[in-house]
């Protein structure tokens, strides 16, 4: 620990007292003169903090990358990884960048955000959790989706708090974000190429090689490219799993997904890749943030498969089902958001939800039918 905290006061010591904040979620270097911070709940400020040169900023940028064994210059001038304390930073410098170097870092907590933690915050209510917990442990792959800072890895890491310890859980992630304390668990992390004879691992690498580690659950950190296709296929192969995708609504990451698996560069059509992703996903969790800087899950829908009521369509759109979901209504005095929580729909899987060991079934879907199969 002593080694890490002095990386962090030699690197970063102008933003040291902004690292040592636990209220500081995000601070942008964008110039060796020109710092913002944002703390929890807020927009971001300018900061107090400034290097004394350019070339000051640029070389703490490549001693952070040289520290967590990446490589940053002129051939290689972008950089994504994980600093010591777990805090995510990326890296952009010359000529990709106008100025030297623009250095962004995204903090986490010490302690994980629990599900309650969420409740708390009004993110959620209890129904909703209820409602994931139940998904989870019905072993339904999961997409959450939405935009950057919404929370999309911190539901993730909740959820991850539902998985039992009956099978193999592999990891897979760019920077290691995902905490989960799964006995049987099996971290990966993605590895870019130091020079031309390094080799690179990639996160398509990472989750095909997944499947031969025998797994149950398979759950990626962020999907962003080609390994779309390789975890829908492990998605229809049998195995549970999680991954966080950024979309604007939750629909819109079923199309988030498809543009993803096209990456792939393989010869199978449009229709072909959407039927798949209607066959692999079965749950999309979608999550905001609101002007307020509030984060609020707005809804949690079941995809039921491809809308084929008409035979004549050659394009099907997905058959969505919606669960839970959050209704704004106003601002209050203090523009804070104003809204509800509702549950709209039981799933279609209802029935076998009494096939789960000690599972007694929420009041809140107890009166309700499934209208449609």
């Amino acid at each position: 620990m002593a080694q890490n905290n002095d990386v962090l006061r030699i690197f970063l010591n102008p933003i040291a007292p902004f690292m040592a904040d636990p209220d500081v979620t995000d601070i942008s270097i964008l110039r060796r003169d020109h710092v913002e911070v944002r703390k929890r709940g807020t927009g971001f400020e300018p900061a107090d903090a400034s290097w004394e040169t350019d070339e000051d900023l640029m070389s703490a940028a490549k001693s952070i990358s040289e520290y967590m064994g990446r490589r940053l210059d002129k051939r290689n001038p972008i950089v994504d990884a994980r600093l010591p304390d777990k805090s995510r930073v990326n890296m952009i410098v010359n000529p990709c960048y106008e100025y030297e170097a623009c250095i962004v870092i995204r903090k986490f907590p010490d302690e994980q955000l629990s599900l309650d933690d969420l409740k708390h915050f009004g993110s959620i209510d209890e129904i909703g959790i209820t409602i994931l917990e139940t998904i989870v442990r019905m072993g339904k792959t999961i997409m959450i989706s939405g935009g950057t800072g919404s929370g999309k890895t911190t539901i993730l890491n909740s959820l991850c708090g539902f998985i039992p310890d009956t099978g193999f859980v592999v990891t897979i992630e760019d920077a290691r974000e995902i905490s989960i304390s799964n006995r049987l668990k099996i971290p990966l992390e993605s590895k870019r190429a130091m020079d031309e004879e390094d080799k690179e691992v990639t996160l398509k690498d990472l989750v095909r090689t997944s499947l031969r580690l025998n797994p149950r659950w398979v759950i990626v950190g962020e999907v962003r490219g080609a390994e779309a296709a390789d975890l829908v296929r492990a998605f229809n192969t049998g195995h549970a799993g999680m991954g966080t995708i950024h979309a604007n609504s939750a629909e819109d990451a079923l199309f988030a997904l498809e543009s993803r698996y096209l990456e792939a560069g393989l010869n199978i059509t449009d229709r072909a890749i959407r039927g798949m992703i209607a066959r692999a996903v079965n749950i999309v969790v979608y999550s905001e943030m609101l002007p307020d800087y509030s984060r609020k899950l707005m809804e949690i829908i079941e995809v039921e498969g491809l809308d084929r009521s008409n035979p004549n369509d050659l394009y099907p759109s997905y058959k969505i089902r919606t669960l839970y979901k959050y209704e704004f209504s106003h601002y209050d005095e203090y523009t804070k958001a104003v809204g509800q929580f509702h549950v709209v729909e039981p799933p279609s899987w209802i029935n076998k939800l009494k096939m789960l060991p000690n599972f007694k079934m929420p009041e809140f879907w107890q009166e309700q039918k499934v209208e449609r199969n």
